[in-house]
């Protein structure tokens, strides 16, 4: 009989789990879309039997199995987003084991109407739509002439272009970045509020429904707040106070103003899409006092735990298949806003996956 080697086991174990890796996505996608999360939440914090979980389930959204919605319960406790606890009910003259289950800290990001969620974002990028991309990434890496991107292979048309187009589409997009700004701008606004001292008016480019900018002119009443989108952004996006909404180019042109925010805008585009965006921003800002605040990622392995840098490098693939840009490192940063002309800059980490960069002119 041939030796086991239990190294080997665990190592066919890690194959296993990386081919399987789309079962977390999906897992999380269902339990969005079933409520599993708000559900416990709207419990007063108190764990919910598997019977009542299901009714509950059951009278609001869909018919559902108990054993069925046991499994996939028992995977996100297997995922740290529910906590499983062991209670006993009575049951004629005995007792019956029946499990409780609560959210962990973790979880409490995926409710749909948290301050912090997560859920627009995760629904956004395992959309159905965005989905058959991935079975395209292997042409994608593609060195011939044909540089088009997974979706635009699928589609025939740009991930913008299809939103421009599509009301669902756009909405999906809009509610992701809404998503994201609720996470990104209060790290921001606390953590580097000394970035817009001297700083009279600001403009978002790309801004889409406002939300960022409404942040900002909330927590800094005496700035003049401006988003720059393209025009079906600006014409579904609502109406909101101390925050005018312009349609427009930024290839084109860009209004002016002593700050140009681009918020999680740059790494939908190539390097030289960048260069021609940073290029107009820094036309759109004074020589001497202006600045360009770039919110987006900064790939940093070796100072970074594995989660973080696999978060990173997993959208970087993402902007392949789908916007055809990237996440970029320190060095790579440094080189775009060299190429474009600006003379200094820093970069300043905040407690969420972009960080801080303000480019000085």
């Amino acid at each position: 009989m041939a030796e086991e080697d239990p190294q080997e086991q665990l190592l066919q174990a890690q194959i296993l789990k990386h081919t399987f890796g789309f079962v977390y996505s999906f897992v999380l996608k269902c339990s969005i879309e079933l409520g599993i999360f708000d559900t416990i939440h709207n419990n007063r914090g108190n764990p919910m039997t598997l019977s009542i979980l299901a009714t509950s389930i059951s009278n609001t959204i869909l018919s559902i199995s108990n054993h069925k919605l046991y499994r996939l319960l028992n995977y996100l406790v297997h995922m740290g987003l529910l906590q499983k606890h062991v209670t006993f009910a009575v049951e004629g003259e005995g007792r019956k084991e029946e499990p409780e289950f609560s959210l962990t800290d973790l979880g409490e990001f995926l409710l749909k109407d948290g301050e912090k969620s997560l859920a627009s974002w995760a629904l956004a990028i395992i959309d159905e739509g965005d989905m058959g991309c991935w079975h395209q990434l292997s042409s994608c890496c593609s060195s011939k002439d044909d540089q088009r991107t997974a979706f635009e292979r699928i589609y025939g048309a740009s991930v913008w272009d299809l939103a421009a187009k599509d009301a669902e589409v756009n909405r999906v997009i809009n509610d992701a970045m809404a998503g994201d700004t609720r996470l990104v701008m209060p790290a921001f606004i606390q953590g580097c509020s000394s970035v817009l001292e001297g700083i009279g008016s600001m403009v978002d480019v790309g801004g889409g429904t406002g939300m960022a900018m409404s942040m900002v002119a909330e927590a800094f009443p005496h700035l003049k707040c401006m988003v720059f989108d393209l025009p079906h952004v600006v014409a579904t996006a609502p109406q909101l106070s101390h925050v005018s909404m312009v349609g427009g180019d930024m290839f084109q042109s860009v209004p002016s103003a002593d700050a140009i925010l681009l918020k999680f805008m740059l790494h939908n585009w190539q390097d030289d899409e960048c260069v021609k965006i940073l290029k107009k921003c820094k036309e759109a800002i004074p020589k001497e006092a202006g600045k360009v605040i770039i919110m987006d990622i900064v790939v940093d392995s070796e100072m970074e735990n594995s989660d973080l840098t696999h978060s990173k490098l997993s959208l970087d693939i993402d902007m392949m298949i789908t916007s055809g840009g990237r996440e970029r490192t320190v060095e790579e940063w440094e080189r775009l806003l060299d190429i474009a002309g600006f003379r200094s800059h820093e970069i300043i980490p905040i407690i969420t996956i972009q960080s801080v960069i303000v480019a000085y002119p």
